[in-house]
């Protein structure tokens, strides 16, 4: 045992001491009292260390046993199974019963959705859960949600505040699908205008270096002409040329014409 002797319970058997030095005979009284003043330094060294005793009594000290998976699945088989009217009532029960559908895989999900008939509100309820885990398309979703509306008016008054909830939250699941979807043409129909507009582009410049190219021919041969017009003289006509290459030409056919009339007369 360790007697564990604090700086206070020193000064207490310290100031216990004088009082009975100064105040009674010191021989007597000392011996009668000194277990009295022992007495809190062999309690301090009886107590356990504080230290030691809160963590014995910590929480993380008391270690809770955990579920086995195999406990937890046979759990959430026997809970898509139960027709308990009182456990169907309750909201813990869909609370678990949602939980253990994000626990299994889609393929999982989607066996147990068909082992569900669907002809009850639980039915469909466990139903609309297991679908959801599923992975399954929007019209799936549709047909499951709109399903389950039809069993609106048989829930339990204790259970109708979560069935809203997951009413709404499927809603907002299909709302999101539809804007996708919408999104989703929206890009498919800008890209094909772009598509097409770019084949028009495509098209306008083809003609576009079609006539260039026109002009540029036309241009060449307007440039050729006016070279060929500044390189050559103006040249007369062909019968001033005629006269002006025999200046008397003229006067010796009158006079040839005068002796052809005279030797005849």
């Amino acid at each position: 045992m360790t007697l564990c002797i604090t700086p206070a319970i020193d000064r207490l058997a310290y100031c216990l001491d004088r009082l009975i030095h100064f105040t009674w005979p010191v021989a007597s009284l000392r011996a009668a009292l000194r277990p009295v003043w022992l007495l809190p330094v062999l309690l301090a060294g009886c107590q356990g260390h504080p230290a030691h005793r809160d963590l014995a009594h910590s929480p993380a000290a008391q270690v809770q046993p955990a579920s086995p998976p195999n406990r937890f699945a046979a759990e959430c088989n026997e809970l898509w199974q139960t027709d308990d009217e009182t456990s169907l009532a309750a909201p813990d029960y869909w609370l678990r019963a949602m939980q253990c559908a994000e626990r299994i895989t889609p393929t999982q999900a989607r066996a147990q959705a068909e082992q569900q008939s669907g002809e009850t509100w639980h039915d469909a309820f466990r139903q609309s859960i297991l679908l959801n885990s599923a992975g399954i398309s929007v019209i799936e979703r549709r047909q499951s949600y709109q399903h389950l509306l039809g069993f609106r008016s048989q829930f339990p008054a204790a259970v109708y505040p979560l069935f809203k909830m997951w009413r709404q939250q499927q809603a907002l699941r299909l709302l999101l699908a539809d804007e996708r979807s919408r999104s989703q043409r929206q890009q498919e129909s800008s890209a094909s205008q772009i598509d097409l507009m770019r084949i028009q582009q495509i098209e306008l410049q083809r003609k576009l270096d079609v006539t260039t190219r026109k002009l540029q021919n036309l241009t060449e041969i307007e440039q050729r002409l006016s070279a060929r017009k500044q390189q050559s003289p103006d040249m007369p006509d062909n019968d001033d040329n005629d006269t002006a290459s025999s200046p008397g030409g003229g006067a010796a056919g009158h006079v040839s014409t005068g002796q052809q009339q005279g030797t005849g007369k």
